[in-house]
């Protein structure tokens, strides 16, 4: 279906993407307190349809008339309207509506996780670590014992893969713990130790204004890395849009599987459109890139490298962009980049 669009069709979308952020980000902030106040945050998928205002909230299982009533007044603002499902099959319909939120795919996880961390004294790096690890450890468990009753002995030999992936289990759960545990003790200057056994929501006293706390340029920060040039605005989305619809312009003449295809140019300048627009600035950061695309999901790994991708095509002189364009390097890079950022969706 989407081939069929004209180029013309696609290039509409970073001017949409710019006009409808600002109103999703209004509801996507009014749904999250609306839904933490009726007790259905963790569980609850919330979706936008911009045509006629309307909400739509997919729950695992039917609210209270309490929490449903709690939802709307806090969510119903002037001509906006709210719609709920309940239910596995009920589902959203992508094609009209913009997913704002999404839940726990059942009711009973979160309160399991919550449960099972109190249990342990927490939430704490330790106890995160140890659920962490006891679920992942008894999945892998799980799915190795599976696994070895699907296929022959000659192939699995017995016992041997369920402990395998059990341990890794156990491992991946560990490794969360510590992560964690090395950035609280970095945020309250202690020791790993300490930072093992504090609480999650113990408050931060930090070297600068809370306000700035999200401020990846302050040195102050406990979670900026070594790489400083990711700080500096040095992306110009606008050169960069114009680049990547110009290399479209050749593809329409000489093909697409050297350039870049007018979907690939809509998803990432509509992409880039949109950091500029959260940023308020026509000039971003190549950290702003890969902190959008790892809000995605992508994982951070792949974040990393598509954004400094990105990054790296926008931050060019029209001359360099030009001749990768020339080279066929410019769409050979769009077509390994935007499968990656999207989950290959």
């Amino acid at each position: 279906m989407f081939e069929k669009l004209a180029a013309t069709d696609w290039q509409s979308v970073p001017a949409r993407i710019a006009e409808l952020l600002p109103h999703v980000i209004t509801v996507k902030v009014a749904h999250e307190l609306a839904a933490d106040k009726a007790g259905f945050l963790s569980t609850a998928v919330a979706t936008w349809e911009p045509t006629i205002n309307l909400v739509a909230v997919y729950l695992p299982e039917e609210p209270t008339k309490y929490a449903l009533d709690t939802y709307q007044l806090h969510m119903v603002d002037g001509d906006r309207g709210v719609s709920f499902s309940y239910g596995v099959t009920a589902q959203p319909d992508t094609n009209d509506e913009i997913v704002i939120k999404r839940g726990a795919l059942s009711s009973w996880t979160a309160g399991a996780w919550d449960t099972a961390n109190k249990l342990l004294g927490g939430p704490t790096p330790l106890s995160n670590g140890i659920v962490s690890g006891l679920a992942a450890g008894g999945l892998g468990y799980g799915a190795g014992a599976l696994a070895e009753q699907l296929f022959p002995e000659r192939y699995i030999q017995r016992g041997k893969l369920r402990r395998t992936l059990g341990g890794a289990g156990l491992l991946f759960g560990a490794g969360l713990g510590l992560n964690n545990a090395y950035a609280n003790s970095r945020a309250l200057k202690t020791n790993l130790f300490q930072g093992l056994l504090t609480r999650n929501d113990t408050p931060v006293k930090y070297s600068f204004d809370i306000k700035n706390a999200f401020d990846f340029q302050s040195p102050a920060n406990p979670m900026v890395p070594g790489d400083s040039g990711l700080y500096s605005p040095t992306v110009s989305v606008p050169q960069f849009n114009s680049a990547a619809w110009n290399d479209v312009q050749r593809g329409m003449a000489y093909g697409y599987q050297n350039h870049t295809p007018p979907q690939y140019a809509a998803a990432t300048t509509g992409f880039m459109t949109g950091i500029s627009t959260q940023n308020r600035s026509p000039i971003i950061r190549p950290i702003d890139v890969i902190h959008g695309i790892a809000s995605a999901g992508v994982g951070l790994a792949t974040a990393n490298l598509a954004g400094r991708a990105l990054s790296a095509l926008a931050g060019l002189t029209p001359e360099g962009q030009n001749k990768l364009q020339d080279m066929g390097l410019w769409g050979g890079m769009m077509h390994a980049i935007v499968p990656a950022m999207f989950g290959s969706r």
